[in-house]
């Protein structure tokens, strides 16, 4: 394909021409930050154009981004003088493996992706056709910040920083807009499987450096962080084999079938039997892949369900929508880096700052204002996390440079500060257009997050963490803090409930607070609402068990090495400041998760919902990089076992899963062989081989145990859960793809389905796309049209329309103000039989096409006489057609 060609291309020479400023700035790092050059690259670069466009310095098209890229390229050249030169180059002979690993890595992953998204490229459904909108505008907008795409007249309200990196890719590429949507998904998953590759090699290599030599198994080992970041799901695939399979079921005396660990697990869509027994879950519908993203289930007090967004980055990828949270990773793992680069002492230095002189360099205090400020204009729930976790990196320095006093508390608020502002600043047009439709703190009194509901989400994280966890605590007991670590979680776990059930208490008795707060809540008159929901906490508490346990664990590791520290300074190890960083990143994701069981942001829906989507999802990336850094630890620390032995329980699962997913991918006629009169699980000579190999591997697992290499034992049980998590990426992908396409399937062209069903509209959209900038108008479903396939014409033209999707406006604006009357306008235009009523709707709202389809003929009453004699018909074929008017006509 050669615009995938094209793009790797140009995203190697970016990486190239950024590759001084990395080195420099992440000099603390052994990988020294080979793997951030492309998404650091793309930050500056975005950055550059979308500030001196914003101020009118340069336009919106190709020679702005090429004079960006130029000042990028002066930055880089600048940071090579003094003899840098010679020493980069030294560092890259010296650290060809690590580049060429890296380098494989992302042409692998990018290639990989590519053809997941040739196989199911449309742009159609869920959030797509909003992202292509932005796109699209983006690339015809004069100039920043640009056109909302369906809300002529206004700017984009959204953070909208990912889509100008999109925009500027496709077209310094000169691909199609729509081919480059997909390539950017593509592009997106290298960069962040790099990224996390780059962060896990730091970890290990950090702990191994010595005398500028990193064992080889470092290389290898590092691996495991984008493979449990990007590839290892959650455990709803598992469970929905078992399902499929018909485990659990029995018939009881009516004959009815029914399970009580079913309706238990109370699982969407798996509650009632599966409608034949197969080893491929069956769907009505055949969507069986959504359904992992929504395992988590929020009740009110009244019983009702509600609908929880739990995405984990494998479905998000295979989503493929290119929302905010996608479009951060990369850069997400770019603020982790620094963070680890500052703990590593890669910030030490001094800057003057007026009267005060601070003990970092300049350099890497503005990369983080840059990052961070980024963070907020890419996927602005993101911001203030990777702010916590650089000043905790950066106040952890202070403490082993000054030792503890409550002025490292004073420190870390003052950098939350220091940097979050001109973070702020450095990014401030976006905000002066920005409006959000959050609407502060609310109580998470009913809503809460049910014990096997978290497991099934994070078993495959949770599982590495807790076994690092529980090694540390039992082999370590001279680095034992019980008390302190008992004490700071039970006053966490105190504080926010007494803070939660505070303020719903105050919800309560507030009349005008009462009624709302109550209504989200579904509370039930005449009982009360703050008793009723602690009994149902206390009757599902395995989340808050689950929390406690880490946090005390997690808590106990990190005071305890400095507690023997404090009593024998002499034993200091280098594994510290890496083994530190490990731990923040656990207690950061235990903070994201522990928060929403006690408060969350609201928004348009009133719930949890999108609360539990930010803040879970960033607990995945954070959890995937300390499980697999303790994985990797445990696996190490399990003895003098030969290296057979450690891969053996490895191999047997392996064998298991690979033995499942030849069940899955088997031609029909070789599956009914091989799965004869399909019944109860183990009922076919398949079911035999992989429940066998499965158990080979737990059994390795238990003469481990008896063998006293607990340690050991403790990675076969991780690995299981893991294996559990791959199951969803193979059904899954099956199930969204349809299979394995042939060759001449394939195809970028994410409108290629429209072209094939309404041919005649991308016909319209192409002369669109070469016509002068201008507000269209087009149909506006009456239900809103979110979801749908209105408001495609602007979508795919990049034309602003008078108003596309309502809903997603309002969600946007934080309400319906800025769109007025206008779905009644445009229902009026169309339908109306006078040209004058039509005439004043086109001069208020400056419209110069008017678009007539199949939708504005099927959702209105059709007048189209008075634009036939009124207005020149600059487009015409038997679907669609397309009038141009000139204000005053």
């Amino acid at each position: 394909m050669t615009s995938f060609i094209i793009w790797y291309v140009l995203i190697l020479i970016l990486a190239v021409i950024n590759l001084p400023l990395t080195w420099r700035l992440f000099k603390a790092l052994p990988s020294r930050g080979y793997a951030l050059s492309r998404p650091l690259g793309l930050l500056l670069w975005g950055y550059l154009f979308w500030l001196l466009t914003s101020l009118q310095l340069l336009h919106n098209d190709l020679a702005g981004q090429l004079v960006a890229l130029g000042l990028v390229l002066v930055l880089n050249l600048l940071v090579l003088r003094g003899g840098r030169a010679k020493e980069l180059w030294a560092w890259i002979k010296t650290n060809r493996r690590l580049i060429f690993t890296t380098e494989v890595i992302f042409l692998v992953a990018f290639r990989l992706w590519t053809l997941v998204r040739a196989a199911n490229p449309a742009i159609i459904g869920t959030e797509k056709p909003m992202e292509m909108a932005f796109i699209n505008a983006i690339l015809r907008s004069p100039t920043f910040p640009p056109n909302d795409p369906w809300l002529s007249g206004y700017a984009i309200s959204y953070y909208y920083f990912g889509y100008v990196l999109a925009a500027m890719l496709i077209r310094v590429s000169g691909v199609d807009a729509a081919i480059g949507y997909n390539l950017m998904s593509a592009l997106w998953f290298a960069l962040t499987a790099i990224g996390a590759y780059g962060v896990l090699f730091d970890l290990l290599a950090g702990n191994q450096h010595k005398e500028g030599k990193i064992p080889g198994w470092v290389y290898t080992a590092s691996l495991l962080a984008p493979f449990m970041l990007l590839i290892v799901s959650n455990w709803h695939g598992f469970l929905d084999i078992l399902h499929s399979r018909g485990l659990f079921w029995s018939q009881d005396s009516a004959g009815q079938t029914v399970s009580s660990f079913w309706q238990w697990i109370n699982l969407k869509e798996l509650t009632t039997p599966p409608p034949s027994f197969s080893w491929f879950p069956l769907r009505l519908g055949g969507v069986q892949w959504w359904g992992a993203s929504r395992v988590v289930q929020d009740f009110t007090l009244s019983g009702a369900s509600l609908e929880v967004i739990d995405e984990f980055p494998f479905f998000t990828y295979l989503l493929s929508d290119l929302h905010p949270h996608p479009l951060a990773m990369p850069f997400v793992l770019l603020a982790i880096s620094q963070a680890l680069n500052a703990i590593r002492g890669g910030w030490q230095g001094e800057t003057r700052i007026l009267r005060w002189t601070l003990p970092w360099e300049l350099p890497e205090m503005a990369l983080a204002v840059l990052t961070l400020g980024g963070l907020a204009f890419l996927n602005t729930w993101d911001f203030p996390f990777y702010l916590l976790l650089i000043a905790a990196a950066l106040v952890y320095g202070q403490y082993q440079r000054l030792g503890w006093s409550a002025r490292r508390i004073g420190e870390f608020f003052l950098l939350c500060f220091g940097l979050g502002i001109p973070a702020i600043l450095l990014y401030f047009p976006f905000f002066l257009s920005f409006s959000s439709q959050a609407g502060g703190i609310l109580p998470s009194l009913a809503f809460f997050t049910q014990g096997h509901y978290f497991w099934i989400m994070f078993g495959p994280l949770l599982l590495p963490l807790f076994a690092g966890l529980l090694a540390h605590f039992f082999t370590q007991p001279q680095e034992r803090a019980v008390k302190p670590a008992l004490s700071i979680t039970f006053g966490l776990f105190i504080f926010l409930f007494v803070f939660s059930w505070g303020l719903a208490f105050i919800g309560t008795k507030l009349p005008t607070l009462n009624q709302l707060f109550l209504g989200l809540q579904g509370a039930t008159p005449g009982v009360n609402p703050l008793w009723q929901a602690l009994i149902n906490r206390l009757k599902a508490p395995g989340t808050w068990i689950t929390l406690f346990l880490l946090s005390f664990l997690a808590l106990n590791a990190l005071l305890g090495k400095h507690k023997a520290q404090a009593e024998s300074p002499e034993s200091g190890n280098q594994e510290k400041p890496t083994h530190t960083f490990v731990l923040f990143m656990l207690i950061l994701g235990l903070l994201l998760t522990l928060a929403p069981e006690f408060v969350y942001l609201r928004d348009n829906f009133g719930t949890r919902m999108n609360t539990i989507f930010k803040f879970y999802f960033q607990a995945w990336i954070l959890w995937s990089l300390a499980g697999s850094y303790m994985l990797v630890q445990l696996i190490r620390s399990s003895g003098k076992a030969k290296l057979w032995e450690k891969l053996f329980p490895f191999g047997m699962l392996l064998l298991g899963m690979t033995a499942m997913y030849l069940g899955l991918y088997r031609d029909d006629a070789v599956f009914q062989r091989f799965n004869q009169n399909l019944g109860a699980l183990g009922s076919s000579p398949l079911d035999y081989v992989i429940l066998g190999i499965f158990a080979l591997g737990m059994l390795w697992a238990l003469v481990e145990l008896v063998s006293r290499r607990w340690k050991m034992a403790l990675a076969v049980v991780c690995i299981c859960g893991i294996a559990m998590g791959l199951v969803y990426p193979v059904i899954a992908m099956w199930n969204k793809i349809g299979g394995i396409p042939s060759f001449d399937q394939l195809t970028l062209d994410g409108t290629a389905y429209y072209k094939a069903v309404w041919p005649d509209q991308m016909q319209a959209v192409e002369w669109l796309k070469q016509a002068p900038l201008g507000v269209m108008v087009e149909a506006v479903a009456d239900t809103g049209g979110s979801y749908t396939t209105y408001a495609s014409v602007s979508t795919f033209s990049g034309m602003p329309t008078v108003l596309g999707w309502i809903g997603h406006e309002a969600q946007w604006r934080g309400g319906y103000l800025e769109m007025g009357n206008r779905q009644n306008d445009i229902r009026t235009l169309y339908s109306t039989h006078d040209w004058q009523d039509a005439k004043a709707i086109l001069d208020k709202y400056q419209i110069r096409y008017v678009y007539v389809g199949d939708l504005e003929m099927r959702t209105y009453p059709l007048d189209e006489s008075k634009f036939q004699e009124h207005l020149q018909l600059v487009f015409d074929s038997p679907g669609a057609r397309i009038y141009a008017y000139e204000t005053g006509q």
